[in-house]
């Protein structure tokens, strides 16, 4: 059978209606049936229900719900976006309501936007307050441990090894890191500070940083502990005071006994801002 072509007149529409206002326009064919218009295609459902079937069996409707677009699949059934080769690549699961990831990250297209836990139930203890839910930020990488006899500037050891790593989840940073000398010209009298932190604590907390810190071949007293002050990128020791006094004093370059042969390592948690 040849093409037949049914078309309105230039400059108007062409419709197909049926002949009593309430029953429906079926339109049947073996082959495919394309719909191509040099505009926009335009569907518009009064009953806000557009159903996709196959073969008669319905498996999923898109619906308008108080100005919403909503996508309901049939009961039980996941709603899957796949990649240009067919494969699964973000499933819905409707039932349990879980999506899953099957191949990809989350990406965060905008700095400080993350995952919102407000869902949750906060905290109630009695001088406790919630200042935040959202998980906005996760970092993992390496750092290079200095030691040096100044906060800034001033003289370094030199490292036959100094390797660091970091895990930051959201505002808190974990550090450890190992500092194995080869040698050192510092400042005896100078304290001795631990430099090249990822990050710098924050500058608004409480209360300066505490973390764990092993001295091989250094001259410390009991109570060896590492201190990072508020908005410092570095941090020093403190050890109880010689001379059976509680006070505390800070571990000095001149603590060191073996230069080419001392190690350090560090541990601490704390805060950025």
């Amino acid at each position: 059978m040849a093409t037949r072509t049914v078309k309105s007149d230039s400059g108007n529409d062409l419709k197909l209606s049926n002949n009593g206002g309430t029953g429906s326009v079926t339109i049947t064919d073996a082959g495919d049936l394309t719909i191509d218009s040099p505009a926009d295609i335009v569907l518009d459902a009064e009953g806000a229900d557009i159903t996709l079937k196959d073969g008669g069996t319905a498996f999923g409707t898109l619906k308008q719900a108080s100005g919403h677009l909503v996508i309901q699949p049939e009961s039980s059934k996941e709603i899957i976006l796949n990649d240009q080769a067919g494969t699964a690549s973000l499933t819905v699961d409707t039932a349990n309501q879980n999506v899953s990831i099957n191949n990809g990250n989350i990406v965060m297209g905008t700095a400080d936007k993350g995952i919102d836990f407000s869902a949750q139930t906060a905290t109630s203890a009695t001088g406790a307050t919630t200042t935040a839910e959202i998980l906005n930020s996760y970092e993992e990488g390496t750092w290079t441990v200095e030691i040096a006899d100044a906060g800034s500037d001033g003289n370094t050891a030199t490292a036959d090894t100094a390797v660091g790593k970091y895990t930051k989840i959201g505002n808190q940073v974990n550090v450890n890191g190992f500092f194995e000398m080869a040698s050192e010209s510092m400042e005896g009298e100078n304290m001795l500070y631990i430099r090249g932190f990822p990050f710098a604590a924050s500058s608004t907390a409480n209360t300066a940083y505490v973390g764990v810190v092993y001295l091989y071949r250094v001259n410390t007293q009991e109570n060896t502990t590492l201190f990072m002050d508020l908005g410092s990128s570095v941090a020093y020791c403190q050890q109880k005071k010689s001379g059976g006094s509680w006070d505390s004093e800070p571990v000095s370059c001149g603590d060191i006994q073996y230069a080419s042969t001392c190690s350090i390592r560090v541990n601490i948690t704390y805060q950025t801002d």
